[in-house]
C-alpha cells in the first residue's frame, strides 16, 4: 500500500472547491434580500453581478475549511482536504489527508470512515432529516480531522462524485481536448475508462473517467498509442494532476459565470439539495473571490507524511506529525507549516485535548513498519 494513495489530488479539489463555492455564492445571493425593485430582472451588465464579489471588503481573517468528497460506491470519503485562505495575503493553502490515515491514537478505523461513522450515530434519530444527519456527520468528521491534524476548522463542504457528475450534465457538459486514447478497466472498484483522443464534449460520466485516469492498460494499446499516452500519463499522481488542472481550467472558463445566474437557478437548487455545507455568505464571498482572482500568490500544497503500518490485519497510514510539500517533496515538521499557513482566528471545530493524536504511542503498540518488513507484506521480521 502506497502512503501517497489519493483518488483526487489537490489541483482537482481546488476546482471542485471553486465550483461548490460558486454554487454556494449564487445560492446565498439568490436567497438574500436584494436591494433591487424588480426581483425578476435579468442582470443587464457585468458590473451589476461582479461588483458583489470584487467590492467585497468583509471578513479579512484567515479561514480554514474541510472538503469531503464521497467515493463512487459506499459511504466513505475518498478525498479529504483542509484548505486555508488568508484574505490579507490572498494566499491559498491546501493540506491533503490520505484516506487510509489512522484517525486517532486509539481508533481502529481510518479517517475516510469518519463521515460514515458520524452518519451512523445519528441515523437512529427520527427527529433529524437526511440533510441534518449529513450535517451532523460532517461535523463529526471535522472534529476528527481537527483532532488528528491539530488544525482549527471553520467550515465543512461535503459532496458526492455523483452530484458533481449530475451538475456537469445539467450544465451541458464541458468541452475538453483529450490528448490521447484513455482505456482502463478495474471491475473490483467499478472503474471503466474508455475515452477517445480529441476535442469533445465530456458529460458527467466521461468527466469522471478523465479525472480518475492515471495509467493505461497496455493490452488495449498499440505500441504507437502507448508511447503517445505515456507522454501525458506515466502512472504517477503528478501527471494526473497536470491533466486535472487543465480540466478545472476548462470548467472555470466555460461554466463559472455570475451573469448566467437566471439559467443556473435550477442547477443551484439541485446542488443545494445534495451539497452539505455550513459556509456563511460573508466567508463564501471571500473564498469565491480568492479562487477567482487572476493575480494571487501560488498555492501552497501539502499532504500528511508518515509510514504504512499493518495493525490487527488492517493496513493503515500513520501520520507522524510531518508534512510533505507536494511540489518540492520536502518534508517539514507539521507544527511549522500549520502555524505558517493554516491559522484561523476562531474555528468552530478545535482540537480536543482529551483526544490528542500521539503517533509515537501507535508505533510503540505495533513495531511493524517498512524498516522491519522482510517480505514487503507489512509483516514483522522474525
Amino acid at each position: 500500500m502506497k502512503s501517497v494513495k489519493i483518488t483526487y489530488l489537490c489541483s482537482c479539489i481546488c476546482g471542485l472547491i471553486l465550483f461548490v463555492l460558486g454554487i454556494t455564492l449564487l445560492f446565498n445571493i439568490k436567497n438574500t434580500p436584494a436591494q433591487v425593485t424588480d426581483n425578476n430582472a435579468t442582470p443587464s451588465n457585468a458590473s451589476n453581478s461582479f461588483d458583489i464579489v470584487e467590492n467585497y471588503t468583509g471578513n479579512m481573517n484567515p479561514i480554514n475549511f474541510l472538503v469531503l468528497i464521497k467515493e463512487a460506491s459506499g459511504l466513505n470519503t475518498d478525498s479529504i482536504i483542509v484548505a486555508n485562505y488568508s484574505p490579507e495575503t490572498r494566499q491559498i493553502s491546501l493540506l491533503t489527508i490520505p484516506r487510509d490515515t489512522k484517525a486517532s491514537t486509539r481508533a481502529s478505523y481510518k479517517v475516510n470512515s469518519a463521515f460514515y461513522l458520524g452518519l451512523n450515530k445519528n441515523k437512529a434519530s427520527d427527529k433529524l432529516t437526511e440533510a441534518e444527519q449529513k450535517h451532523k456527520a460532517a461535523e463529526h468528521a471535522a472534529q476528527i480531522v481537527s483532532n488528528l491534524t491539530d488544525i482549527k476548522i471553520d467550515y465543512y463542504i461535503y459532496l458526492e462524485i455523483d452530484t458533481i457528475k449530475e451538475i456537469i450534465d445539467r450544465l451541458g457538459g464541458v468541452y475538453f481536448d483529450v490528448p490521447a486514447k484513455l482505456k482502463y478497466n478495474d471491475p473490483t472498484q467499478g472503474l471503466h475508462i474508455d475515452l477517445e483522443k480529441g476535442y469533445q464534449l465530456l458529460d458527467g460520466d466521461k468527466s469522471e473517467q478523465l479525472l480518475r485516469f492515471r495509467k493505461p492498460h497496455t493490452s488495449y494499446y498499440t505500441s504507437k498509442e502507448l508511447k503517445e499516452v505515456k507522454k501525458y500519463y506515466d502512472g504517477s499522481d503528478l501527471k494526473r494532476t497536470e491533466m486535472q488542472i487543465r480540466f478545472v481550467n476548462a470548467i472555470i472558463e466555460q461554466k463559472v459565470n455570475l451573469l448566467d445566474l437566471p439559467k443556473l437557478i435550477p442547477i443551484i437548487n439541485f446542488a443545494f439539495d445534495h451539497v452539505i455545507t455550513n459556509t456563511s455568505l460573508s466567508d463564501t464571498l471571500s473564498l469565491f473571490r480568492a479562487f477567482t482572482q487572476a493575480s494571487r500568490p501560488e498555492m501552497n500544497t501539502y499532504k500528511l507524511y508518515g509510514i504504512d503500518r499493518r495493525i490487527n490485519d488492517a493496513d493503515f497510514f500513520i501520520y507522524n506529525n510531518t508534512v510533505e510539500n507536494t511540489k518540492t517533496r520536502e518534508i517539514f515538521n507539521s507544527d511549522e507549516i500549520i502555524e505558517k499557513y493554516f491559522v484561523t482566528q476562531s474555528g468552530k471545530f478545535v482540537p480536543d485535548e482529551d483526544n490528542h493524536y500521539d503517533f509515537q504511542a501507535i508505533l510503540r503498540d505495533n513495531p511493524s513498519n517498512e524498516d522491519t518488513d522482510s517480505k514487503g507484506d507489512n509483516q514483522d521480521k522474525p
